[in-house]
């Protein structure tokens, strides 16, 4: 089986049909264990700022006029770089699987298809799979 560059047709890779399907099923395993990784890494965000809060709520009048907290600026700017980043990350992620599932339908309905054509990014996570042996 061939696999082609969608833009840049010189850029080619040779694999065996079986041998190209465990490697598109390991990329997308490796991209399911990232998107829980990243959604654990939100939960316990979430989980430490409900507890801060909780800590805040629980202070006296007197405490809270103390007690220092960040603006709600800065608040904001740490939600968007520690919840709002990852979920377009995770956004991202969800459409490269959704990418390898349709290639892995492709080359299920097609057994006899000598050639196929993919976008240059998964192109280059299949190269990194060459370079490291598995392919």
């Amino acid at each position: 089986m061939i696999v082609r560059d969608e833009f840049n047709q010189s850029n080619r890779l040779e694999v065996s049909p079986k041998k190209f399907i465990k490697v598109l099923q390991k990329l997308r395993n490796q991209k399911e264990q990232t998107i829980e990784e990243i959604r654990s890494k939100i939960s316990k965000y979430e989980e430490k700022k409900n507890a801060e809060q909780a800590f805040y709520q629980s202070l006296s009048p007197v405490r809270k006029f103390f007690a220092s907290r960040p603006p709600s600026h800065h608040q904001a700017v740490e939600y968007m770089v520690h919840v709002k980043e990852r979920l377009k990350q995770i956004d991202f992620i969800s459409q490269s699987i959704s990418e390898l599932d349709t290639t892995l339908e492709g080359i299920d309905e097609g057994e006899e298809q000598q050639e196929l054509i993919l976008s240059s990014s998964l192109i280059d996570e299949i190269r990194e799979y060459k370079e490291t042996g598995d392919l």
